[in-house]
Parts: structure tokens; C-alpha cells; sequence
């Protein structure tokens, strides 16, 4: 029942807003990114916050105080269910976009909006398409965005994790913004085939930012991000 109310709530917001869509090309064209991000923000942030209360999450949220909010910052968690992406939009700090897989690119409507939003899409199956998107990640932070990756790649579906892939964190070791690890805890009982769609305690915790500029390669990062990761899991 949440899954469909979740899938109706989702859907129905979506629509409703298409008719901003006049609005955010009209600031994209004027070069008004600012201003389109913060329209973008306010209506994204009702709507995950109330997939979140959807889904019967009995949330605890720990360690947002030790994100730097004055500056962007690579926002790096494990992957359990369907539920990450709005309950990471809905807690952090900052407003933030994602990486995500080419597939949902193609998503009507849901992919027109993530890619407005910033959200850089990653086709695995093509180095060279992925590359480029890392590369489009790089110059975001750059300029200033904050961006969220799951370096797993996929859902794990449960409380394990899946592969850690450490390329991922070539972002901020190119960026040389400041990484924090994120752990999601039992977000899979939420929405999704593997959910249990009753309500289900969920804890988010926000680690210490890592400076990247003090480890030599992505492996080293990576072990060190997902240490942090696991020591709340």
C-alpha cells in the first residue's frame, strides 16, 4: 500500500509541476542558474520530504553539523533501496545533485527535472560517456554545487554492501572538495520489492568531511570513506 501511495504521491507532484517547465528554460536561457536552482529546490525539497513521511520511516538523523556548508562538498553513501536518493535531499544541509545511472535520463519527465537540477548521468557500459560525466561532476563542484554519489553503483537491497567501486572518488580527488561519507541505515525496509512497506526505524549519519588532497590515489580515499561508512551501519 505505501509503495502505491508513494508511486501516486511521486507521479501526481511531478505532473504538477510540469507547468514550471516554461519557467526554469526561461532562466536556464537567461543564464539565471541561481535563481533556477532555488525555484528547482523549493518544490523538490516538499516532495521528498513528503516521500519520506510516505514511506513510514521512523528516521534518526545524526552528524549534519559536521558538514561545511559555506563551501560544496561530495557527499559519498552506500546504496540500500529506493528510498536514498529522497531521504539524502530531505537531510542533508545543502540541496545537492546526484549521479546517476543513464537510465533515468530517460524517465519522462523525472529525467528532464534531475537533469535541470544538475544530476549527472553515467552510462556504465560506455568509458567513454562515463568519463565524460565524471568530468561534467568535476567542473559542477568546481563551480560551486554539491553533488551525491553512490559509489556501489546499485542497490544492495539489504544491510550489506555491495562493491565499493574507488573510481568513483576520482571526483574528488579531481575537484579537490572535501568528502562526506554517509551511512544509510535499513533504508531497504522502505518502498521497493525488497521493502517491507510497514513503518521501520532508518538512521542516517553524516561523518567528518575527509580532505582528499591528504591521500595519493582513489583506493587509499576510497578505504577511508568507506570506513567511515560501515563504523555507522
Amino acid at each position: 500500500m505505501r509503495t502505491l501511495l508513494f508511486q501516486g504521491y511521486m507521479w501526481g507532484y511531478i505532473l504538477s509541476k510540469s507547468n514550471k517547465t516554461f519557467t526554469i528554460n526561461k532562466l536556464s536561457k537567461a543564464g539565471k542558474n541561481k535563481e533556477k536552482l532555488e525555484l528547482m529546490d523549493k518544490f523538490i525539497l516538499k516532495c521528498t520530504r513528503k516521500l519520506v513521511k510516505i514511506s513510514g520511516a521512523d528516521l534518526t538523523v545524526t552528524g549534519t553539523e559536521n558538514v561545511p556548508v559555506d563551501e560544496p562538498v561530495l557527499y559519498v553513501s552506500n546504496h540500500q533501496g529506493n528510498m536514498d536518493i529522497p531521504l539524502l535531499y530531505a537531510t542533508a544541509p545543502q540541496t545537492m545533485a546526484f549521479v546517476a545511472k543513464k537510465e533515468m535520463e530517460k524517465i519522462p519527465l523525472l529525467g528532464y527535472w534531475m537533469k535541470e537540477r544538475g544530476c549527472v548521468f553515467i552510462d556504465r557500459e560506455n568509458p567513454r560517456s562515463s568519463l565524460k560525466g565524471i568530468n561534467q561532476a568535476i567542473a559542477s563542484l568546481k563551480d560551486g554545487h554539491p553533488i551525491a554519489i553512490f559509489p556501489e553503483g546499485t542497490r544492495s537491497k539489504s544491510c550489506q554492501m555491495g562493491d565499493f567501486k574507488s573510481g568513483s572518488l576520482r571526483i574528488a580527488i579531481k575537484s579537490g572538495v572535501k568528502v562526506i561519507p554517509v551511512s544509510i541505515k535499513d533504508s531497504y525496509k522502505l518502498i521497493g520489492k525488497k521493502g517491507k512497506n510497514i513503518p521501520a526505524k532508518v538512521s542516517m549519519h553524516y561523518s567528518d568531511p575527509i580532505d582528499p588532497t591528504n591521500f595519493k590515489d582513489t583506493n587509499e580515499l576510497a578505504a577511508e570513506v568507506l570506513k567511515h561508512i560501515k563504523q555507522h551501519l
